[in-house]
C-alpha cells in the first residue's frame, strides 16, 4: 500500500481562487510523495487550461512535470455537476465535454481509476429505482469512453447534507445502493471509491461498510470530519476511528493506495507554508499504513 494524496491538497486558499496543480505536484514531491491522485475538478474553474483547444498538450505538460519529480498517478477525480437539475443546459454541455476530456486525460497520465459521483433524480421524490436507472444510462456513455482508453470508473459514496434546507434523500449515501449501482453495470471497469468522510456523515460503520464493498473497492478518499459537515480534514483531526477503518481495509485485503483528500485542512496556510500540509500528511499516512499492515499480520 502506497501513500497518495489528491493534487488539491495544496490548491485551496481563502476565497475561491486556487493554486495551480503544478504547485501541488512539486510541493508534494519535495515532501516525499511518489504517488498522486490527479484532481481534474480543476476543470470546473472558468480559466482552467482544460477548457481550451490546447488541453491535451496541457495534460502532457503535467505528465512531464510528474515524470521529472518521479511521480506516478494512481487515480483521478472527474469534474461533476448536478446531472438531473442541469440537463439540457449550456452548463451541462460544457461539463460533459470536460468529463470526457478528464477521462482521456486520466489515461494519458497513467491513472487506473476515475472517481466520480452518482447523482440523484430529484423529481422521483425518493424513488431510488429511478436514480438507479438514470445512473446506469448516464454512466454507460462515459464507461464506453473509459473502456476505449483503458481506465475504470469508480463510483463514490455520497452523503445527505442539509445546509439549512429541507432534508432530501440523496442517492448512494447508502452502501447498499452504491453496490447495487456498481453491480448493475456487470463490468469489471466499474468499481467503487470509498470516501471515509462521507461515510462518517451517514453514521460511520466503516468496517461494516468496507466488508460490504469487498472486491468492488478500487480507490479510497481518506479524510476526517466531526460527523456533521464534510470538512475534509487530515485523519485524527475529526471523529473517525482510524484503527477500525484500517482494520476494515485489511479485512478485504484492499490492494490499492491510501489516498488523502484533505484540501480544506490546509486551506488557510499561506502559500509558502503549504509544504507543511504535504509533510504532515505523509507522517499521518505512515501511521495508518502501519495499522493496516499490523491488521494483515494478525489474520
Amino acid at each position: 500500500m502506497e501513500i497518495s494524496t489528491s493534487t488539491n491538497i495544496c490548491a485551496f486558499q481563502r476565497g475561491r481562487e486556487r493554486l495551480p496543480v503544478e504547485f501541488s505536484i512539486e510541493t508534494c514531491a519535495r515532501a516525499g510523495y511518489r504517488v498522486l491522485d490527479i484532481n481534474f475538478c480543476m476543470a470546473m474553474n472558468p480559466d482552467s487550461p482544460l477548457r481550451g483547444d490546447g488541453w491535451e498538450e496541457y495534460v502532457r505538460s503535467v505528465g512531464r512535470l510528474a515524470d521529472r519529480f518521479g511521480i506516478r498517478f494512481n487515480q483521478s477525480h472527474l469534474p461533476y455537476y448536478d446531472v438531473d437539475i442541469e440537463r439540457g443546459t449550456e452548463k451541462a454541455a460544457m461539463m460533459e465535454k470536460l468529463i470526457r476530456r478528464s477521462i482521456i486525460g486520466s489515461a494519458m497520465l497513467g491513472a487506473k481509476w476515475c472517481v466520480t459521483h452518482p447523482f440523484t433524480v430529484w423529481e422521483a421524490q425518493g424513488d431510488t429505482d429511478a436514480s438507479l436507472r438514470r445512473n446506469l444510462d448516464y454512466y454507460g456513455e462515459h464507461l464506453r469512453t473509459a473502456r476505449e482508453y483503458g481506465v475504470g470508473i469508480a463510483l463514490e459514496n455520497d452523503f445527505e447534507y442539509y445546509r439549512g434546507q429541507p432534508r432530501r434523500r440523496v442517492y448512494c449515501a447508502s452502501m447498499e445502493e452504491l453496490t447495487q449501482l456498481c453491480d448493475g453495470f456487470h463490468d469489471p471497469a466499474v468499481g467503487i471509491c470509498y470516501d471515509f468522510g462521507h461515510a462518517n456523515l451517514t453514521g460511520g460503520f466503516h468496517r461494516h461498510n468496507l466488508n460490504l464493498l469487498g472486491s468492488r473497492l478500487k480507490a479510497v478518499h481518506v479524510q476526517d470530519n466531526h460527523g456533521e459537515l464534510d470538512e475534509h480534514l487530515l485523519p485524527f483531526f475529526g471523529s473517525i476511528d482510524w484503527k477500525e477503518a484500517m482494520a476494515g481495509l485489511a479485512d478485504i485485503r484492499f490492494p490499492g493506495d491510501l489516498t488523502f483528500e484533505v484540501q480544506e485542512w490546509s486551506r488557510y496556510l499561506p502559500r509558502d507554508l503549504k509544504y507543511i500540509a504535504a509533510e504532515q500528511s505523509l507522517v499521518v499516512g505512515r501511521k495508518l499504513v502501519s495499522w493496516y499492515e499490523a491488521c494483515l499480520q494478525e489474520r
